[in-house]
């Protein structure tokens, strides 16, 4: 199954792979970004850390995904109005940008850091918040919902 990341865009602009990739060029030559039309995958330094996939409505993912995380955060516990925006934002949501996290290298830690400056160029760039498998809801400040 893996661990999965994904960047609930509420933005009117798009997203797609070229703007990924240019990002994370930008941040670090390291990196290497393979691109298919709304698909990515992200290498650093040789190792893969990443497939990328950017769903949008009626792509036959965005609907049953986006469903499915409103369930989850519906039954989180916690903060009401934390919940209640988590839930507007996935009903807002406009595309989701799923990251599908490899650990290739072993080092759960330093993999998740080579996937910060995608979640950085998104957030200054458009109107979201990221879901992390496992752990809750994130934006630009840090922790909004604690989903488990």
């Amino acid at each position: 199954m893996g661990y999965y990341m994904r960047f609930i865009n509420t933005d009117t602009r798009p997203i797609t792979a070229a703007h990924l990739r240019s990002a994370l060029v930008g941040a670090d030559p390291g990196y290497d970004i393979e691109i298919d039309d709304t698909a990515a995958t992200i290498n650093h330094s040789g190792v893969t850390i990443a497939h990328v996939e950017i769903n949008i409505p009626g792509d036959g993912l965005f609907d049953e995904e986006r469903d499915e995380l409103v369930e989850f955060a519906s039954d989180a516990s916690g903060d009401r109005s934390a919940m209640a925006r988590v839930v507007t934002t996935l009903r807002a949501a406009r595309s989701i940008v799923a990251a599908q996290v490899l650990f290739g290298t072993g080092d759960v830690e330093q993999t998740l850091a080579r996937l910060d400056p995608l979640w950085a160029w998104l957030f200054q760039n458009r109107q979201g918040l990221v879901q992390a498998d496992s752990e809750g809801y994130y934006d630009a400040r840090g922790m909004v919902l604690k989903v488990n």
